[in-house]
């Protein structure tokens, strides 16, 4: 009885396993919401003092592109009550990883058919060591949510009136318009339109090529009149060994690893001068690996895909990645993509790729679940640690208007709401 009750309600099981699993993360964000750096300090601010028109349209020139989705929640926080409006771009974040788990749970794919590929990519995308506590519940981040749930609609089912087929143009518009990540997908989408020239590839890639184009332009704008350089938080678009060698750290072995298993490997058993000699051995392990399991990748197209797309963020991610560390949020999308190749070559193979890919997706898990919340190396953005009161902290503010507001992570930010 039981059992026939879990399998006739298996995706609403598993999605209220989710929500609670997200809500035991942060509680006191979903209650009291927060502004968390820039979020606050310049998105929130513009939208709060110049109005919607100016919230819309803002573009923070030091990154280079236009976030649309910031933006627009930065605009929602500003309607609400001053006291509240940190709940606007919470919520607003959370949106993005809902329709994220709602897409793997209950979506149609190439890629997730069965119940265990729903449960697996689930957890991955929510615990998974890729998924640090710098892009949980910030909207300036939610792009790296829209980019997995892009990646997913690659390989979605073309279902005639599915709410998700019609909703993907629009979740990848948004994607598109608020970060550079899913647009360089865009090639991708224009070789499966020529492949299957039906109305769902059309319209995602109409909507992926509009925000591609208008990136772009945005893009060579900053780069050509030197916009970038002169207000940048920090200096990217760069490459160098320091780069490389972080992103072997970060993307290579800690999307398996975790944080402190990966930090005791490099800090114990190595040394700065054997870095290379890491990078060559590690580097000699991935080509083994795609070795044997070679016959595999070249009859399978998603892993192809998969494998292209890692290639195509990583080179991406080592480029524009700030302070030469390829870590945080530029490790998110070609770390989930890793464990996305690892799990599709276990749903395809048997024998012994087949126990060693399921032991990597369990060793990942099993790191993500040690530093989902207690262990995690930055406690302080997933709950109050010293953190400013924001309702004590508006109070103080109607009584002087040039009072600097604090926000997280004080005493590095705080926002100035004077004109």
């Amino acid at each position: 009885m039981l059992k026939l009750f879990i399998n006739k309600n298996f995706k609403a099981i598993l999605l209220t396993s989710l929500l609670f699993l997200i809500y035991y993360r942060s509680p006191y964000i979903f209650l009291n919401g927060r502004f968390i750096a820039e979020e606050g300090s310049f998105w929130f601010r513009n939208a709060f003092l110049f109005g919607p028109i100016e919230g819309l349209t803002q573009v923070f020139i030091g990154s280079a592109y236009f976030n649309l989705w910031a933006n627009l929640s930065s605009v929602v926080a500003s309607v609400l009550p001053l006291e509240y409006a940190p709940l606007g771009t919470v919520y607003m974040a959370l949106i993005v990883q809902l329709y994220l788990y709602n897409f793997i749970i209950f979506s149609e794919s190439n890629f997730f058919v069965n119940k265990t590929d729903r449960i697996l990519l689930s957890l991955i995308v929510l615990i998974a060591p890729p998924m640090v506590a710098s892009v949980w519940l910030n909207t300036l981040v939610s792009q790296v949510y829209f980019t997995i749930i892009t990646i997913l609609i690659f390989f979605q089912k073309d279902i005639t009136n599915s709410f998700f087929n019609k909703s993907s143009p629009i979740i990848i518009f948004f994607s598109g318009f608020s970060s550079v990540l899913p647009c360089v997908l865009s090639p991708f989408f224009v070789l499966k339109y020529l492949k299957d020239k039906s109305r769902f590839n059309l319209m995602n890639l109409i909507a992926i090529s509009v925000p591609t184009i208008f990136q772009l332009i945005i893009f060579l704008y900053a780069k050509i009149t030197g916009l970038e350089k002169l207000l940048a938080d920090g200096p990217r678009y760069i490459l160098s060994f320091t780069k490389i060698v972080s992103y072997f750290y970060n993307v290579i072995v800690k999307s398996f690893l975790g944080r402190d298993l990966t930090q005791f490997i490099f800090d114990k058993l190595f040394n700065e001068k054997s870095f290379l000699l890491v990078i060559v051995l590690i580097t000699i392990l991935i080509l083994f690996f795609l070795k044997i399991s070679f016959t595999k990748i070249k009859q399978d197209k998603i892993i192809l895909y998969l494998i292209l797309f890692f290639i195509l963020q990583s080179f991406l991610v080592i480029y524009v990645a700030k302070f030469e560390g390829v870590q945080g949020r530029y490790a998110v999308v070609p770390g989930i993509l890793l464990i996305f190749i690892c799990y599709r070559l276990f749903q395809i193979s048997s024998g012994f790729l087949r126990i060693i890919t399921f032991s990597l997706i369990l060793l990942s898990l099993t790191s993500g679940i040690y530093e989902y919340k207690f262990n995690n190396i930055y406690p302080e953005l997933l709950s109050c640690i010293d953190c400013p009161e924001w309702k004590s902290e508006v109070t103080k503010w109607k009584n002087d208007n040039t009072y600097i507001l604090k926000i997280w992570a004080y005493p590095q930010r705080s926002m100035d709401l004077k004109y």
